[in-house]
């Protein structure tokens, strides 16, 4: 499985069994951008407590994994013929 492949699985784990789920609930897009954000958070506190990553560089990880994210999204999206 290549990484790409790997990101799109989780990626749709996360929406079905997260925040699928949560959207059929009612919840708002406020309550949407609070998910995101505790899972940010969430992350940041693993590699700073788990693998001892320092807060500073755990958010420069979010912030690289982020850009490739929105790589990710914009290349999904862009037109067959560019």
């Amino acid at each position: 499985m290549s990484a790409a492949s790997d990101h799109n699985e989780l990626a749709g784990r996360f929406v079905r069994d997260v925040a699928g789920p949560a959207i059929k609930n009612g919840a708002t897009f406020a309550d949407m951008v609070v998910l995101f954000e505790s899972v940010q958070l969430g992350m940041m506190e693993i590699l700073n407590r788990h693998y001892q990553v320092s807060p500073q560089a755990s958010v420069g990880l979010l912030e690289a994994s982020l850009q490739a994210a929105i790589e990710r999204f914009a290349g999904k999206r862009k037109p067959a013929n560019g």
